[in-house]
């Protein structure tokens, strides 16, 4: 089994992984690479890659720049260009994943192999896998580790706006990725029961959609027990005994009695970590203060000045505290500490001082800090809400609190650093139960079980192989839309056509059309153009090829996951801004297609049109064109898909796939890394395209075919020689005609 993994945002390397260096790595970029480490040990597992960004900036290590980091001898990182090299948060990437889907598509079809699952991280990733598991006809995993619902819940109560929330996040766009994920996917990793119902419970979904609850394990070789430095047979790390005596001389500096146990927080500098209700409770507390000193480890920080206002806000208000309750010589809040040694070995120093980790956060989505703590044989107290309730109960190794309770919290904190049975008991526990239930090598076993049942789409026999031969042998294509694009200036047209006559020995011909297959054998023989290489008609819902328009039955077969088109009539019957279509040919197997009435534009009825399919849990696309017209597809369905099929089908370069058209329904066969060419006589509804600055979309100055020649000259495709070598189509794609 070959799995591939996809985490595109953060800083992602092998080895002294920057834990906390920005919000965007975290928790999750852990996971990823222990997930990806360990299930490459698995007996049924041949290979595992993970995905991610390339990033080519000074300002970070020249590790994340590398195009492929070996993890193993079966596990790579593998690291694609996304956005330019500069390090973006992530909020600023969604504009290039078109781009990222073409290259793992390009890098996966090169390395001829395809995966068994493609496993989505987060919403962003989440949408690339979405479309990389569609291309190769492969099942959908999905694991959002943060959802967007929960966390514009959690801003509008902070006082937040809709709009602020939309500029600086992208909330919005976020969720109704999440929200097409959910709908797509053929099952969804989980780490909680708190996550699944409380986190997923706010979107549409099947109820036949299955929810693995499957709990990340812990590093074991790096968070062993405090008291193993007090075994004289036990062999430890070097890099483990420098990292204590650094910390021990670190924190040292901030005590007067370094000697009293010591009470330890590590997270990000963020609000809704709550870090500032454990400062107050234990500078309001005298007896706190007596019994332990307290350690906080917000993040790494160079200059508080420079960072994001949210993590500013978080340290100021933390110092200030600390002078409020005159908390010198008690709290330490040391600038930086690295992930792989020295937070572990903060774990066994607290532990052995007879200490505990405590954690306030308003809700923790899963609580790995609660796990590595009890894997080191350090008690915890923290929040009650969310994934620490599955931990606590699983290892009884601490107390969960109210953070909103501070009398709770104190009490709670002074009731382990007092009670040494009661420690010893919840430090024995930690140690003991997070090698039964918090291990990588069960979470494995339990993934593989649950993704080895996902079943793929059937193959479909192969036919016309004559038609197979002439596109095979093809190095590049055209694939165009007809009205207003192909058509509309007759002399151009012809002139267009003759060019590709003389470059018909290299170069195929294509039309894409939002008409029906009859429709559009109407709109060629009216024109008199024949020669047709492939049809993408119905919004890219059907595909033919050549004169005798022989269907692509392996499309169709792929189509057919999930769509629910009776229920997606139902639910759009009901709103009456739409008209439904009666022309002829205008529905379709795969097509359902509506009219805008009265006087809505397209911007006010597409969130409303939204809200009406997601009740569906049917997996759809959304197109809207012309500022008129609504088509409903499979998710899986787009002209662009479509046209990313071919390109991989019959192996022919996606930079080399020129794409042709003039209105919205255009879009996704415009963007990403084909040939885009937009005409100059295009809808307004493509103008905000030029915003992408994508090098690979040519604004021709020509109208209709006139346009698609510049096109075609701009991306030098007219030039070949006539003794093209012929080619294979891609061998895992062969069968699907």
């Amino acid at each position: 089994m070959y799995i591939q993994l996809v985490s595109i945002h953060g800083l992602v390397r092998g080895q002294n992984v920057e834990m906390g260096a920005d919000a965007d790595t975290g928790g999750q970029i852990r996971y990823v690479l222990e997930l990806a480490s360990t299930l490459a040990q698995h007996p049924g597992v041949e290979a595992v890659d993970l995905f991610t960004r390339r990033i080519r900036d000074k300002r970070v290590s020249a590790d994340y720049g590398q195009d492929i980091e070996q993890l193993s001898d079966n596990c790579r990182i593998v690291r694609l260009p996304c956005g330019g090299g500069r390090y973006i948060r992530k909020e600023k990437l969604w504009p290039f994943l078109e781009d990222y889907i073409d290259a793992m598509i390009a890098f996966t079809t090169r390395e001829g192999r395809t995966p068994r699952v493609v496993h989505g991280h987060y919403a962003d990733a989440g949408y690339v896998a979405k479309e990389v598991a569609c291309a190769y006809g492969v099942p959908f995993v999905f694991t959002g580790h943060s959802l967007g619902k929960p966390k514009l819940d959690y801003l509008l109560e902070e006082g937040w706006s809709m709009e602020q929330a939309n500029k600086e996040l992208a909330i919005e766009h976020r969720i109704n990725v999440e929200q097409e994920c959910l709908v797509a996917a053929d099952c969804v990793i989980t780490s909680t029961r708190h996550e699944r119902d409380q986190g997923y419970g706010k979107y549409h979904k099947s109820e036949e959609l299955p929810f693995h609850i499957i709990p990340p394990g812990t590093d074991l070789d790096r968070f062993f027990p405090y008291y193993d430095y007090e075994m004289p047979n036990v062999e430890i790390d070097e890099r483990f005994k420098q990292a204590r005596v650094r910390l021990q001389a670190d924190l040292s500096r901030f005590y007067k009695d370094p000697d009293k146990p010591l009470i330890l927080a590590l997270c990000r500098p963020d609000r809704r970590k709550n870090i500032g209700a454990l400062v107050e409770a234990y500078g309001t507390s005298k007896e706190l203060q007596a019994i332990a000193n307290l350690a906080i480890f917000a993040g790494i920080r160079d200059d508080i000045e420079s960072m994001p206002e949210n993590e500013q806000r978080v340290l100021t208000d933390m110092l200030l505290a600390m002078d409020r309750f005159n908390l010198y010589g008690k709290l330490a809040i040391p600038k930086n500490h690295d992930s792989e040694y020295e937070v572990p070995e903060l774990y066994r120093l607290a532990a052995a001082s007879g200490g505990v980790f405590v954690n306030t956060a308003f809700v923790e989505l899963f609580g790995l800090t609660a796990i590595e703590s009890s894997a080191a044989g350090l008690p915890f107290v923290v929040t009650e809400n969310g994934g620490p309730q599955d931990i606590a109960e699983n290892c009884e190794s601490g107390l969960l609190v109210n953070v909103n309770d501070q009398e709770q919290l104190t009490s709670s904190m002074i009731e382990l650093l007092t009670d040494r049975p009661k420690w010893d008991t919840c430090s024995s526990n930690g140690v003991n139960r997070v090698r039964e239930h918090y291990t990588w090598e069960t979470h494995v076993r339990h993934y593989v079980d649950a993704v080895s049942n996902l079943q793929s789409p059937p193959p479909v026999s192969s036919t016309n192989a004559p038609k197979r031969q002439r596109l095979a042998a093809l190095d590049c294509v055209l694939i165009t839309d007809i009205d207003n694009t192909l058509i509309g200036d007759d002399a151009a047209c012809e002139r267009l056509l003759q060019l590709l006559r003389d470059n018909r020995h290299h170069m195929g011909f294509g039309i894409a059309s939002g008409r029906s297959l009859e429709l559009v054998q109407e709109a060629l023989d009216e024109h008199g153009i024949h020669d047709i290489d492939v049809i993408i008609s119905s919004v890219g819902s059907e595909i033919y090829y050549g004169p005798e328009f022989a269907p692509d039955r392996g499309w169709a077969n792929q189509l057919r996951s999930k769509w629910k088109p009776d229920r997606i009539r139902a639910a759009l019957d009901a709103l009456d801004f739409l008209k439904y279509q009666e022309r002829d040919f205008a529905q379709r197997e795969f097509k359902v297609s509506y009219d805008l009435v009265d006087d809505i534009t397209a911007e006010e009825a597409e969130p409303l049109l939204h809200e009406a399919l997601d009740s569906t849990e049917s997996a759809y696309s959304l197109i809207m064109s012309h500022g008129a017209f609504v088509d409903v597809l499979p998710h899986r369905a787009s002209k662009g898909k479509a046209v990313r099929y071919l390109a991989r089908k019959w192996d022919i370069p996606i930079e080399r796939v020129a794409t042709a058209g003039d209105s919205g329904n255009d879009r996704d066969m415009l963007q990403g890394r084909t040939a885009g060419i937009v005409v100059g006589n295009h809808d307004a509804e493509l103008a905000n395209l030029k915003l992408t600055k994508n090098d690979r979309i040519h604004f021709a100055k020509g109208c209709f075919a006139e346009g698609i020649i510049e096109g075609l000259h701009h991306y030098q495709l007219l030039t070949s020689s006539p003794a093209a070598p012929t080619k294979q189509p891609a061998g895992q794609l062969e069968n699907v005609v």
